[in-house]
């Protein structure tokens, strides 16, 4: 029977998954964290040991701190959150018994897209808050607002360079959780479309007794019979 055949390998392009306000707000908070990082990375690659000091200087005070928090308890509920989502679709999919379909999304192709697309945004977005927020911290306490100079003066050491590794890594993250999703939102729509075609694929099966031919034998035996002797009294 069709539901006992060995599982084969089905190649299946699903809908591309559009952007949603979750894929929109997994970036900015990837953007946020990878900007976090970068910031504490360039300061203790330029000041080292009076790393602290040089915070409390420049106006990293309390707001600083807060600004930390936030971002890392947003991160945590992110990764929680895309924890959970990818449990139930690993679920689903295994209740579909979707494991054996292999489908386009799955390509190391895409996960790379997925690469390049998200670093291309988390990047810009992480330097911009970098230049804003260095602007209002040194105004913050009396000094002059460097501008675009914080991206490459001495008091800043390697801040393209720093913040292009972080924000790789936070797109890396954001790229294996949207190339999972996708793989596994694409079996489950193989295997419903499968099962949803069982029910044809199964009609010649519930019947394995019936001789389709039946009505044509016994119309063809009927017709080929000889007519029956009439015997006079």
């Amino acid at each position: 029977m069709w539901v006992a055949a060995e599982r084969r390998k089905v190649a299946y392009s699903g809908p591309m998954i559009q952007g949603s306000w979750r894929d929109r707000f997994r970036l900015a908070t990837l953007a946020a964290v990878a900007f976090v990082l970068a910031h504490d990375t360039v300061f203790l690659l330029t000041d080292g040991g009076s790393f602290g000091q040089a915070l409390a200087r420049t106006g990293h005070g309390d707001q600083w701190t807060g600004t930390v928090i936030v971002v890392a308890g947003l991160a945590l509920s992110l990764a929680i959150a895309g924890i959970i989502r990818l449990a139930r679709l690993s679920n689903l999919a295994r209740q579909l018994d979707a494991g054996g379909i292999s489908v386009r999304e799955g390509r190391p192709v895409d996960l790379v897209s997925h690469l390049l697309k998200a670093w291309l945004l988390i990047l810009p977005v992480a330097l911009l808050l970098f230049v804003v927020v260095e602007n209002l911290e040194h105004l913050s306490v009396g000094l002059a607002a460097p501008g675009l100079a914080v991206l490459g003066s001495v008091q800043y050491h390697s801040v393209l360079g720093v913040f292009a590794v972080v924000s790789l890594i936070a797109a890396l993250v954001d790229a294996l959780y949207r190339w999972r999703r996708d793989v596994l939102v694409a079996r489950i729509e193989a295997a419903r479309a499968r099962l949803d075609r069982s029910p044809r694929l199964l009609v010649g099966h519930r019947l394995p007794w019936l001789d389709r031919r039946h009505a044509s034998i016994t119309s063809y035996r009927i017709s080929g019979r000889a007519p029956p002797l009439h015997t006079v009294a």
